[in-house]
């Protein structure tokens, strides 16, 4: 237990060092879902089509520093990712007042858009829609999936 805390502590001193210029201006966490696996690469018949879909402890951040926007998120070995590090381009692709969507496209592998929205109850929620494929990706997968936000700071997005 203690080395967990430890863990956790390094890994949010070292997020604030190293993003320390950036500002976080949107929050989601526990994206659930469907995929579609196509019958093809390293799919068997039986584990292609429609499967429920979810990214355990998933979390996103959206940041913005000196002009450019980022998706920031924990990767499955529980590792601090940004998008653009990792050779995304992150572009809006559409701003209103309580939604926006940001494209993030990762040359021959994927394309994940961000759609952060208000819905009529009030609640911040969101829509991650995924397609993995290309000659540098080991699995061919669509995807959508949704979940909850803590926060959305619209006026933050530039446009």
């Amino acid at each position: 237990m203690k080395k967990m805390i430890l863990v956790g502590f390094f890994i949010l001193i070292f997020s604030n060092l190293v993003f320390a210029e950036e500002y976080i201006i949107a929050h989601g966490e526990n994206p659930q879902g469907k995929a579609y696996f196509p019958y093809m690469g390293l799919v068997q018949k039986n584990d292609s089509g429609w499967q429920n879909d979810s990214i355990k402890n998933g979390v996103f951040e959206v940041a913005i520093g000196n002009g450019k926007l980022d998706i920031r998120f924990v990767d499955a070995a529980k590792r601090i990712k940004s998008s653009l590090a990792d050779g995304g381009q992150v572009t809006i692709l559409n701003k209103g007042e309580n939604e926006i969507s940001v494209l993030v496209h990762y040359p021959n592998t994927s394309i994940e858009v961000y759609t952060l929205y208000i819905d009529r109850d009030g609640n911040k929620r969101f829509i991650l829609t995924q397609m993995r494929g290309g000659k540098n990706t080991m699995l061919t997968k669509a995807s959508i999936l949704t979940g909850s936000c803590d926060f959305i700071y619209f006026d933050k997005f530039s446009e």
